[in-house]
This record gives structure tokens, C-alpha cells and sequence, in this order.
């Protein structure tokens, strides 16, 4: 069964995005989702880039501006944040404590769902608890997770993984021939690749 790694960091408003349209690619083809978490912050830092909303005046405003056209276009929730910039170690962490599979695509879209719909400061543990108790998950066990320092290590494996093939931003999708495509708005493209992938 062919394979769709969804590379992503709750930070990012198009990886919430993407990662609710790229569900509908994958049913097209029977494929399966992996949903691996990263620091995006840690990849900036790393390649000394700064996010448009903070560093760039004419890019920021487009930027939340272009999100509110999405909601619209996509029929996707979405609620302009308070403070832009989603503190999101505590969730990433939580979602590599829920095993890969539907499990972790329920923690995912919660955990997004609460970033970009709901306006949730997600370094706060008890939000983080409501939100994936609401996904039929035991939240109280997966935020004490966050705490394991394989946990831990693993969220930083993911990043300096990520670096090494060539991520750097998201949501970077990744097919099983090992082709990427970054952002939301490429997934017409991994439909494509999908389509010749199964009819060879």
C-alpha cells in the first residue's frame, strides 16, 4: 500500500491546512498517512530564516490575509490568533507519545484544530489534555508523556533528520519513491505522482 509522510509542525497555519487536505488525497488512492512532527523553528534557526509574519513587512500581512482566504475557499475553520506564533514543543511531543496510524491522525487534527481554529495557547498542558481527550485519546497520560526523555530525543531526531533530507519548512510531503513537495497547495502534484505510481 503506497505511503504519504506528512512532515509538519503545529506552528505552521499551511501545515493545518494541508494536513486536512491531503486526507482527501489519500482516500482517492488507498494510500496511508505517517505523520511525523518536527521543530520548524529548529529548522530556521538552523538555515538563519526568520518566518515572514515576524521579519518581512509586506509578506506578514498577506500572509494573514491568505489564511482567511483559505478558510473560505477550503470551507476549513479558522480563527486569526492572539499571539501569532504557536508555542508548540508540548504538542509535538504529545503526538509522538500516540502511536502512527488513525490514533495519531485523531491527535493531528485535534491538535491543529485547536492551534489555528480555536486560538488555543497550546503550551498549556490542560489544553492540550482537552483536545486529545476530545479525540477519544487519554490526554492526561500523553502530556505526562511529553516528559520521557526518549520522547524528547525522538522530536529532536525528527528535526535534525529532517534537515538532512532536505526539509525546510511544512508541510513537506513525502512519497515512498522519496520525492518531497513543499506546502499545501502542492498536493495536486502529489495526486499526479500517486496516479502514474499506480497506473505503472
Amino acid at each position: 500500500m503506497a505511503r504519504v509522510e506528512v512532515i509538519f509542525d503545529y506552528s505552521s497555519p499551511y501545515a493545518y491546512f494541508g494536513s486536512l487536505l491531503v486526507e482527501q488525497v489519500v482516500q482517492r488512492h488507498g494510500a496511508q498517512l505517517s505523520w511525523t512532527p518536527i521543530v520548524l523553528g529548529g529548522i530556521f534557526q538552523a538555515r538563519n530564516h526568520v518566518a515572514p509574519v515576524m521579519g518581512d513587512t509586506l509578506k506578514g500581512p498577506y500572509l494573514l490575509e491568505d489564511l482567511q482566504n483559505l478558510s473560505e475557499v477550503y470551507g476549513v475553520p479558522y480563527k486569526p490568533r492572539t499571539e501569532f506564533i504557536v508555542k508548540s514543543i508540548l504538542p509535538l511531543r504529545a503526538t509522538l507519545a500516540v502511536p502512527q496510524g488513525a490514533e495519531r491522525a485523531r491527535a493531528v487534527h485535534a491538535l491543529f484544530h485547536g492551534a489555528w481554529a480555536e486560538d488555543l495557547d497550546l503550551s498549556d498542558p490542560a489544553h492540550v489534555k482537552r483536545l486529545l481527550d476530545g479525540a477519544g485519546l487519554d490526554g492526561a497520560q500523553l502530556v505526562q508523556a511529553t516528559q520521557s526523555p526518549a520522547i524528547k530525543d525522538e522530536l529532536k531526531a525528527n528535526t535534525d533528520g529532517a534537515l538532512k533530507r532536505g526539509i525546510f519548512g511544512t508541510p513537506t510531503f513525502v512519497l515512498d519513491s522519496g520525492k518531497k513537495f513543499w506546502g499545501h497547495d502542492r498536493l495536486d502534484v502529489v495526486d499526479y505522482y500517486m496516479r502514474r505510481v499506480k497506473a505503472s
